[in-house]
């Protein structure tokens, strides 16, 4: 369903879900939380936390439920059409201009805002925020880096990863191999296709390396149709022109060792780790994204998730004590349930500074020790309305730049117009 679509649907849900009556017994408390965390270690981990809760909390019961990640979305907007939404949901903080301007959250409450703003990594606190209101506690902070394998570089006769980008152009080319066949079995450079974070963070990251901006200082206009923008998009050309990018290779093949380079987030260790492809500790390396033509120094972007709760949820109160526990350190020096389940289960980065703190080990590792340490610059992705919908139409070009379907001008004249056409529409809807 396309995304303008869903945010039509959603409003309609919501009226139609006024008119559903909501019943829960009186007493007993049972409490739907909706992920999209569904693998089988992943489900384990999360039940076994909320079995602590509700060992520890009588008379209340939870129900987790978990859908795919591209199906979060849909799940959430049908829900509400049927009149079944989960009391607490687990999402990606673009999509609350939407949520919230449709009345699907319920804002944070005022006594927990010292609990995020306190507690929580600045970057993060911002990334739960829209319209000066936070919606819910923040538990996870991403950011992008180069991920690079160190047996394929060294290889190809490079003993460090590429700090700029015409040392990648150098690079990937000669990294990608062909078989007796002519067909491609290793590549240079890895790209996502198929999921709109993981083909439009990675450019972002690139664009902002370059000096670029992504919006506009007053969010009314895109801002990557600059000469830093189109730079970019070149970038990606030079490489597929060049071998250096090859859609033979899937770019998940990294965790078999037929990826040299992959910008990617963090949370892309559990897999690493748990390859017998690899080696974790001795060929995977992390670098920071290396420098475009126009830019000065790296960068990259952070994107965060929350847990937050229903606006119609009848059992409010109780979800948000689920979520405080959820996030609260076990005891002085210790990590909360969430931040346990983030880093031992996920290999992520909790948002919460107690966590981090009781994680300081286990952070500091070869691989999260340099995404650790770019929160301190990344920029937070801007959260505002119609921008999910811009990253949707951006993927799709850049996808068919990946196979030599576009070039780089083109992509920037098919999507500019319509997503500044986007924002405007967008900002028209809410009266801005």
């Amino acid at each position: 369903m396309h995304k303008r679509n869903l945010v039509v649907v959603l409003i309609l849900a919501l009226l139609l879900g006024a008119f559903v009556p909501v019943t829960s017994a009186q007493g007993d408390i049972k409490l739907t939380v909706l992920t999209h965390w569904g693998e089988e270690r992943l489900l384990t981990a999360q039940q076994a936390m909320f079995d602590a809760y509700t060992a520890a909390h009588p008379g209340v019961t939870i129900e987790l439920q978990t859908v795919p990640f591209e199906e979060l979305l849909t799940r959430i907007v049908t829900s509400r059409t049927a009149g079944t939404s989960p009391d607490i949901y687990h999402i990606y903080n673009l999509w609350l201009p939407e949520f919230t301007n449709s009345g699907l959250l319920a804002p944070l409450p005022e006594d927990m805002e010292p609990f995020v703003a306190e507690g929580a990594a600045g970057t993060s606190v911002v990334g739960v925020t829209y319209n000066d209101q936070m919606w819910g506690v923040p538990t996870e902070v991403n950011t992008y880096l180069l991920i690079y394998n160190k047996t394929l570089l060294a290889e190809a006769g490079f003993d460090a990863p590429p700090a700029t980008w015409d040392e990648v152009l150098e690079m990937a080319p000669l990294i990608t191999k062909k078989d007796d066949t002519g067909a491609v079995t290793q590549v240079g450079f890895g790209v996502i296709t198929g999921w709109d974070s993981g083909v439009v963070h990675p450019f972002m990251a690139l664009l902002y390396s370059n000096g670029g901006q992504y919006f506009s200082d007053d969010f009314s206009t895109v801002a990557f149709d600059s000469p830093q923008g189109l730079e970019t998009l070149q970038f990606y050309q030079t490489l597929v022109e060049t071998g250096g990018i090859d859609q033979s290779v899937a770019w998940s093949e990294l965790a078999n060792g037929n990826v040299g380079m992959l910008i990617m987030a963090n949370w892309y260790r559990a897999t690493l780790m748990l390859s017998e492809n690899i080696d974790y500790e001795t060929e995977i390396g992390v670098a920071e994204i290396p420098v475009g033509p126009s830019g000065t120094e790296s960068a990259t972007l952070a994107y965060n998730w929350l847990w937050s709760v229903d606006a119609g949820s009848p059992n409010q109160e109780a979800a948000w004590d689920l979520i405080e526990w959820m996030n609260t350190a076990a005891g002085e020096g210790e990590p909360s349930p969430m931040g346990n389940y983030l880093v031992t289960e996920m290999g992520g980065i909790p948002s919460m500074l107690a966590d981090q703190a009781a994680f300081s080990e286990e952070l500091g590792d070869h691989f999260l020790a340099p995404y650790v340490a770019s929160t301190a610059y990344a920029r937070q992705e801007p959260v505002i309305g119609g921008s999910q919908e811009i990253k949707t139409l951006l993927q799709t070009e850049i996808e068919a730049l990946f196979t030599g379907m576009n070039d780089a001008q083109g992509v920037l004249d098919f999507v500019v117009p319509q997503a500044n056409a986007i924002l405007e529409e967008f900002r028209a809807q809410s009266g801005g």
